[in-house]
């Protein structure tokens, strides 16, 4: 039953992300800024696996829990932060492979704001690197 929910989650999330690809001159599945506009919408929906199977198998994310490698590992931390907040990303600046963004965290329990600022690496469509950069007052 767990394979049949993963496989119906990675289903709506390849289809969020075709749908993000627009005509010429818009934005595709591998395009950077999708894919982690993919991963904030992941997380929103509460699936950990969705936002593991954005990560390159050897991705890594950097924050104040730690430094999570691979994708089982990043599975692991997503399953616990979409139980504790929402994201609400935006200012993604994209040079090449390289991405700039922020994201306010909205905590469920209390509705207290963090703001983080970050800095990924997106190659092949898929996050190699996603790390915490600095921390702002939203």
């Amino acid at each position: 039953m767990k394979t049949l929910f993963q496989i119906l989650g990675y289903l709506v999330l390849s289809l969020s992300l075709a749908a993000c690809g627009g005509g010429a001159g818009g934005a595709t599945a591998t395009d950077p800024e999708s894919v982690l506009e993919a991963l904030e919408a992941a997380h929103n929906a509460k699936d950990p696996d969705g936002v593991a199977a954005l990560y390159a198998e050897d991705g890594y994310e950097v924050n104040n829990a730690g430094t999570f490698t691979g994708r089982e590992k990043i599975r692991n931390l997503y399953a616990q932060a979409v139980k504790t907040f929402s994201l609400d990303c935006d200012n993604y600046v994209v040079e090449g492979s390289k991405v700039t963004y922020q994201c306010v965290l909205t905590a469920y329990s209390s509705g207290a704001k963090t703001g983080e600022r970050y800095e990924a690496v997106v190659e092949n469509g898929l996050i190699k690197s996603n790390v915490l950069t600095e921390k702002f007052t939203p």
